[in-house]
């Protein structure tokens, strides 16, 4: 079973992994996070080279321990489901 997990953690992670964030007063090319559940957050890329972009945030969420998993639905776009043990 998968423990419960914060959106705002996994954000405080990809800046600190030198990931930029495409929600502030001004827009630019980023990730994006939102609490899916109480143990499963999504991340989104909005910019060009998406899934480029998921790429490097898996890795970087990876190596913290994260289980993550690219998600591509339907007529939707790309983005990363993210848990922890």
């Amino acid at each position: 079973m998968t423990r419960r997990i914060y959106a705002s953690d996994v954000g405080t992670y990809l800046d600190r992994g030198g990931h930029t964030t495409s929600e502030g007063p001004k827009w630019t090319a980023g990730y994006r996070v939102r609490q899916d559940s109480p143990r499963t957050v999504r991340v989104h890329h909005d910019g060009p080279d998406e899934l480029d972009f998921l790429d490097q945030y898996a890795r970087t969420l990876q190596a913290r321990g994260y289980f993550v998993y690219v998600t591509r639905p339907a007529r939707r776009r790309p983005h990363l489901r993210i848990t922890h043990p």
